[in-house]
């Protein structure tokens, strides 16, 4: 008589097995998704007045870019330079005595700082 363990033990391995058994069907590749992509041709404007609406369309582009670009926060915080194990001499401070210690020592103080500005064509003003 097989014991309930040894029954479910059988069960799951033929349940693998069944599943195993099944025929092999590949997944789709990155590579056949970029070869199923339709790729368009770059439109070229064809008559003067595209060529006009088009030119146009660039330029408020640009100048809607500009606008945002001043918008955008343009300064940046430099941390403080510091340096780390410098000795100090020992010293009489308010009447006490410092022995010699390392100590860290500000460099530079921190500073906000401007990023470069990209300059756009004089467009829309």
């Amino acid at each position: 008589m097989a014991t309930p363990f040894n029954a479910f033990f059988i069960a799951a391995v033929l349940a693998t097995a069944a599943g195993c058994s099944a025929k092999y069907e590949p997944r789709e590749t990155i590579l056949d998704e970029q070869n199923a992509r339709i790729t368009k041709e770059i439109y070229a404007p064809k008559t003067e007045l595209e060529r006009i609406a088009y030119q146009e369309g660039v330029q408020q582009v640009l100048v809607d870019m500009k606008g945002k670009m001043r918008a955008r926060n343009r300064f940046t915080w430099d941390a403080p330079h510091m340096e780390c194990g410098v000795r100090i001499p020992s010293r009489v401070v308010n009447g006490m005595l410092q022995p010699s210690h390392e100590e860290c020592v500000q460099i530079a103080p921190g500073r906000w700082t401007e990023e470069a500005p990209t300059f756009l064509p004089e467009l829309g003003q």
